[in-house]
């Protein structure tokens, strides 16, 4: 989308900052290193793996501070130890307790036209098996600070973590392994306040937002089903952004380069929008101009303006 307010003559403005990244990658570095030093004893204690577990798959790539070359490498690599935790394939190595950087292609049908995923981290359990079970973990490098912890910040790593639960289950069942275990409840990485070392949290419920995942990803088929077929060798992809049609709202400010496009598209409009999502509802069908015209003292077209009229005048607003 970057491309696309580029080509519209905006600034993009969203994205992880190359501090924000370089410092996630560091942090990664840290916890993992030596098989997993600091993090595998907090995964212990919190109960996330049991007693005595050790052992480390790095599937990072290299330009992240792994032994792989490239991402195809990672899915490949990702696919093996999955086979192998599935009794499909035997491993010259011992099992880990731990798989850095799962790299998974969501099976073709799913997302547009697929989609590859690198998970943070995947805690795996061999003690309540076979089969082994696995725990989705997500990293974030701000700090735990117990309950007082931004509870949106929390809300995204669960949605994140949600998300890939979901996509394993996927990438299991498309590779026959849905035997695997796959547990509902995942955990968190955060970082203790004042330090690079990591702060377990444990339990945390995946359920639901493996569930919005999973109804995401079916919008997402049902949407794809009505563009217009597209060609990525024959057409240019940030033409086609372009032509789709687009509808604003005030949760794109949070998060697209082409907010500032799309509103003032709407404002030309008189989108209602613009004014937030609760002025939208409330007016229903109506543009702003009808609104404006309407509270002026004009007589209403249609049902739609007389029932907003009357929810105008009873809340005082308006002519009489």
């Amino acid at each position: 989308m970057a491309d696309v307010a580029r080509r519209l003559g905006y600034r993009p403005s969203f994205g992880q900052s190359v501090f924000a990244l370089t410092r996630g990658n560091n942090f990664e570095r840290q916890i993992l290193a030596d098989g997993g030093a600091r993090l595998l004893p907090e995964l212990v204690r919190h109960g996330v793996l049991p007693e005595g577990a050790k052992g480390l798959a790095d599937l990072r790539v290299r330009m992240n501070g792994g032994p792989l070359p490239s991402l195809p490498a990672a899915i490949d690599a990702t696919r093996h130890w999955l086979g192998v935790l599935a009794g499909q394939t035997d491993s010259r190595t011992p099992l880990p307790a731990i798989i850095a950087s799962p790299t998974v292609r969501i099976p073709k049908g799913v997302m547009l036209p697929e989609a590859v995923l690198i998970l943070d981290v995947l805690a795996v359990r061999y003690d309540q098996g076979p089969p082994p079970e696995l725990i989705v973990g997500e990293i974030k490098t701000y700090a735990d600070r117990g309950g007082h912890t931004d509870p949106h910040k929390l809300a995204v790593a669960r949605a994140q973590a949600g998300l890939y639960l979901h996509a394993l289950e996927l990438v299991l069942a498309e590779m026959g392994c849905s035997h695997v275990r796959l547990r509902r409840k995942g955990f968190l990485v955060l970082t203790r306040p004042g330090s690079n070392f990591p702060s377990v949290r444990a339990g945390e419920d995946l359920r639901h937002q493996a569930e919005r995942a999973r109804r995401g990803f079916e919008l997402l088929e049902a949407a794809a089903r009505g563009l217009p077929p597209f060609s990525p060798v024959a057409d240019d992809p940030v033409e086609a952004v372009m032509r789709a049609e687009t509808e604003y709202s005030e949760a794109c400010l949070r998060f697209c380069d082409r907010a500032d496009q799309c509103h003032a598209s709407a404002v030309v409009e008189g989108n209602p929008a613009v004014l937030g999502d609760e002025v939208r509802r409330f007016l229903g069908e109506v543009d702003l101009g009808r609104a404006v015209a309407l509270l002026n003292g004009e007589d209403p077209r249609s049902a739609g303006e007389r029932d907003l009229l009357r929810r105008l005048r009873r809340a005082g607003v308006g002519r009489p």
